[in-house]
């Protein structure tokens, strides 16, 4: 993350990444999935926890363009 970009080889390619992080709308999302889809779970309170949104990350192919 310090770096903000990295390299994933996989299937004999490799793919230029750029990492941000997440935060906002996006974090509130992905933890809405988690309560749906682990509402009973024991560790639903870590999956959604302030220092599990610390580490949620954007993986992009870098030289991609956003909208």
């Amino acid at each position: 993350m310090r770096q903000k970009s990295g390299r994933i080889v996989t299937l004999g390619k490799a793919f230029e990444l750029t990492f941000e992080p997440v935060e906002g709308v996006l974090n509130d999302r992905a933890d809405d999935a988690y309560r749906a889809k682990y509402h009973d779970s024991s560790y639903l309170k870590t999956m959604i926890s302030l220092r599990a949104r610390g580490a949620t990350v954007k993986v992009m192919p870098r030289g991609i363009q956003q909208p």
